[in-house]
């Protein structure tokens, strides 16, 4: 499972998405072990200047990622994100692993 958290620290999940630069990339494998990396956006990559899905922008750094953590985000983000199979979580948890404990890992 890949997760993007919104995060402009690299360490703590922030907000607002839409113009968040940075984001925690988080990857939980089979066996369960997690893997992070911070990503730095090039303005062009923003989320607010996403047009269309996700899914159809593999070269994007976030391309690929099964879940979204953010503080908040705008509702019609949210949409185009779902519509992708992207699951959101909108959450006032400031650390990630403590979202990530709470999901359902089945998916891995």
């Amino acid at each position: 499972m890949k997760i993007a958290v919104s995060s402009t620290d690299g360490r703590t999940i922030t907000g607002h998405e839409g113009m968040c630069q940075d984001y925690i990339l988080i990857e939980v494998n089979k066996d369960q072990t997690i893997r992070q990396k911070h990503i730095k956006l090039e303005k062009s990559q923003f989320l607010k200047n996403l047009t269309g899905q996700l899914s159809n922008q593999p070269d994007h750094p976030l391309a690929g990622i099964d879940a979204f953590i953010t503080k908040n985000m705008a509702e019609n983000l949210q949409s185009i994100l779902n519509k992708d199979g992207i699951k959101v979580l909108k959450t006032n948890e400031t650390e990630p692993l403590n979202v990530i404990n709470g999901l359902d890992l089945t998916r891995v």
